[in-house]
């Protein structure tokens, strides 16, 4: 999978204006103030997810540099990973083993969606300009 190319399954995703792009997955309305900060240029305080109580996030970030390793944002902080593709959300064990066999990224967004009860809604992919 292109690295730079963000397929995602929900309705909302945005580009910073360092190039980044973030995805979301997790509460709606935080998931929306997240990317409202994100398309408004990163201005005020960074909206912070919540820690929940087993030990989860209440939404989690995946953030695509224009270059350099992934970066996953949750209640916890931030994760770097240096990986050819990543997944995050309630279908993201059925879109590994998805993209693990050879699935294109949307392939395996099909995957979730079909086999995993929390991951539906429309798929929309966004990129960098190559």
């Amino acid at each position: 999978m292109d690295r730079r190319r963000l397929p995602w399954l929900g309705s909302e995703a945005g580009e910073g204006r360092d190039g980044a792009l973030h995805g979301v997955a997790g509460n709606a309305a935080e998931c929306g103030a997240y990317l409202d900060w994100v398309r408004g240029g990163y201005e005020g305080d960074e909206p912070r997810a919540e820690a929940l109580p087993d030990n989860a996030s209440s939404f989690i970030v995946l953030i695509v540099p224009p270059s350099g390793p992934l970066r996953l944002r949750t209640a916890k902080g931030v994760e770097v990973y240096d990986a050819p593709y990543f997944a995050i959300g309630a279908g993201s064990p059925t879109a590994y083993g998805a993209l693990f066999a050879g699935a294109t990224a949307e392939q395996a967004i099909e995957a979730a969606k079909e086999h995993a009860s929390g991951a539906f809604g429309q798929v929309r992919t966004i990129r960098h300009e190559e």
